[in-house]
């Protein structure tokens, strides 16, 4: 049975030294592996457990220092609620901090000011027990209803040596955040594993088919040459090991057998002739038939990137003829509506009133041609065409654009802002951003109420660059906390059934942030929603 009949089939193969080999390493490489991935992941998780319990007592420390530096009798909780809400918040990794004041010279103790909301706190006589720490305490406690939270108990001391603690923090970290990256690092872990043994198992094959299989397959191939009576065969192993002893014994064998040989020689040659045909032959079969592969591997792939490019084309043919269908059918009824608008606005004897409300319809029927127009121009990276806009000649546009919906849901308007706020924007973008969020403010005051529209600069600002941080608040039923990290999302709505798309926040975000500033919601459910976000200002000359 000749060496090539073996090793095509597996049960031969599993035989062979090198099946072997590759099985046993393979088996050691993978158990080590997975050892060390395992390890790397699970230092990871200590050291983010470390790390987030480092933060919590940073945080804690931060609001000891501005206590003890600022104000050590709590006579202005108004200054600790500031320090509080930029250390800790629902949407924060420190979520909330409890500051308590040692009532008397005892262990009792009574909240001074919380990040949280103070009338869910829970604290009793025993949080005293605490007053008597050297230094911070913190511990891993199981939040309701899931999840775990390092809770972290601080004495705050003055610098005076001696002094009995003034009182206690108390502050969470919530772990929900780093269990994300833990998770996620997990599963990239879990997802690079089988590449890497593969690689592994790939390269262990190259190894042992290099420094194994390969030198014994070549003696192998000589001693079937010499069988068949090829004396002058020699292998080609050049080596100081073990295989390489055998393969220079080999070659003395070799060489005696020539030399034993030689009444034959001419036999030889003519075998050799005759094997240096079939060679030969065999070399231009196998040059032909690797150029057809290559050809055919050629065609395969370009057949592939004809299949992708002809489905993406045929996607693109879809969407332009759902676009065009839509801006068709939304078009024409629009051009009669304007075509009426003209007439009427043609006639001579129309109030005035009217005269301006025809203007704010036909400045609305041109604003939705624009969207019309511009949906056929889906395909290409909308620009932004940014204007110095005066923010007080905006608001009075945006005043006739929503005067009707507002008067006829109850709903007024409080503006305040600087009379040198000017904006760098799109204007287009700009009636759209504060529209939606008007629409949302007067569907979240259903029996009617106020909205209250402030622009102040923003604390991001630098000399090179003015930008300014806008307010829309309402006095509706607000947005519950579980509700808060959705409420951007694409096609999430808190409304009833046909009253919402959902896209009203997700579009706002997508307008301030290709200004390049930011955006984000306060709200407390049962007392209303406020939206800040920055957009950038022109330089006063």
């Amino acid at each position: 049975m000749s060496f090539w009949h073996v090793r095509i089939r597996p049960l031969n193969w599993l035989r062979s030294l090198h099946a072997k080999l590759f099985l046993m390493l393979g088996l050691v490489t993978s158990v080590l592996t997975v050892a060390v991935a395992y390890s790397i992941v699970r230092n990871s998780r200590r050291e983010l457990e470390s790390y987030s319990r480092r933060l919590v007592i940073e945080a804690a420390g931060t609001v000891e220092t501005d206590i003890v530096e600022r104000d050590p009798t709590f006579k202005d909780p108004d200054k600790l609620d500031q320090v509080l809400e930029s250390i800790a918040g629902p949407d924060r990794s420190i979520f909330q901090i409890d500051v308590f004041k040692r009532a008397g010279k005892g262990s009792e103790v009574e909240l001074v000011r919380s990040s949280g909301d103070e009338a869910t706190i829970d604290w009793g006589p025993e949080i005293g027990s605490y007053l008597s720490l050297t230094g911070p305490q913190a511990e891993l406690v199981d939040l309701d209803p899931a999840g775990r939270a390092w809770k972290v108990y601080l004495p705050i001391r003055t610098r005076k040596p001696g002094q009995a603690p003034i009182g206690l923090i108390r502050a969470y970290c919530d772990l929900e955040r780093w269990e994300v990256v833990w998770n996620n690092n997990f599963r990239r872990t879990v997802g690079i594993l089988p590449g890497v043994l593969l690689g592994e198992f790939i390269l262990l094959w190259l190894i042992l088919r290099i420094l194994i299989s390969d030198p014994i397959e070549a003696m192998v191939l000589a001693m079937q040459q010499l069988e068949r009576g090829d004396a002058a065969v020699r292998t080609p192993v050049r080596r100081s090991d073990e295989l390489g002893l055998i393969a220079a014994r080999f070659n003395d064998m070799a060489t005696q057998i020539q030399l034993a040989g030689e009444e034959r020689e001419a036999l030889i040659r003519e075998i050799r002739g005759l094997n240096a045909n079939l060679q030969d032959r065999i070399n231009a079969a196998l040059s032909e038939l690797q150029a057809k592969n290559d050809e055919l591997a050629a065609l395969v792939e370009r057949n592939a990137l004809l299949r992708e490019e002809l489905g993406a084309q045929e996607r693109l043919a879809v969407a332009g003829q759902l676009t065009a269908t839509f801006a068709h059918e939304v078009g024409t009824p629009l051009n009669l509506v304007a075509g009426h608008l003209q007439l009427l606005e043609a006639q001579k004897d129309l109030p005035n009133r009217t005269r301006e409300r025809l203007g704010v319809i036909g400045a609305q029927i041109q604003r939705v041609g624009d969207i019309v127009r511009r949906l056929l121009d889906l395909t290409r990276r909308p620009q932004l065409h940014r204007e110095s806009q005066c923010f007080a000649d905006l608001l009075a546009d945006l005043q006739q654009l929503w005067t009707p919906t507002l008067a006829a849901h109850g709903v007024t308007v409080e503006a305040e802002a600087p009379a040198d706020c000017c904006l760098n924007v799109d204007r287009k973008q700009m009636e759209q951003l504060f529209l939606n969020l008007m629409n949302n403010a007067v569907d979240a005051m259903p029996g009617g109420g106020t909205v209250r529209l402030t622009a102040q600069p923003s604390e991001e600002s630098t000399p090179g660059g003015l930008w300014w941080e806008l307010r829309v608040s309402d006095s509706g039923q607000g947005i519950p906390a579980d509700l808060m990290n959705q409420v951007f999302r694409p096609m999430f709505t808190t409304k009833p059934e046909g009253k919402g798309t959902g896209l009203g926040l997700s579009i706002c975000r997508e307008i301030v942030r290709g200004h390049g500033g930011d955006i984000r919601i306060e709200s407390t459910e049962g007392q209303g929603t406020c939206v800040v976000f920055t957009l950038p200002g022109v330089m006063s000359p």
